[in-house]
């Protein structure tokens, strides 16, 4: 087997584009061959010993499993992480959430403090301490599990996070935890039950359902409680952003209106969705804007 005969292998499940991505990525982070090499024929000259490998991580792909559970780590922002069924695989439209959260916490002054909920692998909270590398960076999550894994990535990538084991849920126990905060962000659980049925079996049998699903009777319940951890933690005029569900982007602003967060603001991400939320804490009891502004 070599780079071709895993994209042939591939395609019918995955389609030509993402077969070849994924066999590039196998190709450069487990053989070491870049696309150059690749090009130049090397994959070709692998040992019987190294075919042998490639044909079982064929395998395991076709199986459904993630590619960055077989070789071991994902890249966030320009950053190795690694990942495991304890932890959601990082997306693309993440790095856009964790992007607008440095830059919003970077106009806060020079030694902010960020809080980020339901961390997973790390992958937000890093991403800010390594671009704000004076900043004060906490991150939450209920699962042990993963927070061993952000642990280590926290040491890999010698990033300044503080590592908190609660549930966000219980907003008054979170805050009083926690300390006040210029920026809160979060990427938490929001794909409804109903919605799984239209998900890739990939993520349904390899990645955490504790950190996808949420009831589709109360499909809000952890922004409510984001919610409820700003009003108590967030400084005035210090913001929350946090990645939505797009079919319930408009739901979610209300919410936040309805905690009188001001300046609303939706952005879309690179498919075109209505991904993600900012909202302000009120500088002063008199101020609420009430239209959640599209950007």
């Amino acid at each position: 087997m070599n780079y071709r005969t895993l994209v042939d292998a591939l395609t019918p499940m995955k389609g030509r584009g993402e077969a070849r991505a994924i066999a590039r990525m196998v190709m450069e982070e487990a053989f070491g061959l870049s696309q150059t090499d690749i090009l130049m024929g090397r994959d070709e000259e692998l040992s019987i010993i190294k075919r042998e490998e490639l044909q079982k991580i064929a395998s395991r792909l076709l199986e459904g499993e993630p590619v960055q559970h077989i070789i071991g780590h994902t890249y966030f922002c320009g950053h190795k992480l690694r990942v495991t069924r304890d932890v959601l695989i990082p997306r693309p439209e993440t790095e856009e959430l964790a992007e607008w959260a440095i830059t919003t916490a970077a106009q806060r002054g020079d030694e902010p403090t960020v809080i980020d909920l339901c961390t997973g692998s790390g992958a937000i909270a890093i991403a800010l301490s390594k671009a704000l590398p004076h900043a004060n960076v906490h991150a939450v999550d209920i699962s042990s599990a993963a927070l061993d894994i952000a642990a280590q990535n926290i040491s890999s990538n010698e990033a300044q996070v503080t590592l908190h084991n609660l549930d966000v849920l219980y907003a008054d126990v979170t805050a009083t935890a926690l300390p006040q905060a210029d920026v809160i962000v979060s990427n938490p659980p929001y794909v409804r039950s109903s919605e799984a049925a239209d998900m890739d079996a990939t993520v349904l049998d390899h990645e955490p359902h504790l950190a996808l699903f949420v009831p589709d009777a109360d499909p809000l319940l952890f922004y409510r409680a984001i919610a409820e951890t700003a009003v108590r933690l967030l400084k005035p005029g210090g913001s929350v952003l946090a990645e939505l569900n797009a079919n319930l982007a408009t739901a979610t602003c209300e919410l936040f209106d309805g905690f009188g967060f001001t300046n609303i603001e939706l952005r879309k991400d690179i498919f075109g969705r209505d991904r993600m939320l900012r909202c302000n804490a009120l500088q002063n009891l008199g101020r609420k804007e009430t239209k959640p502004q599209q950007k």
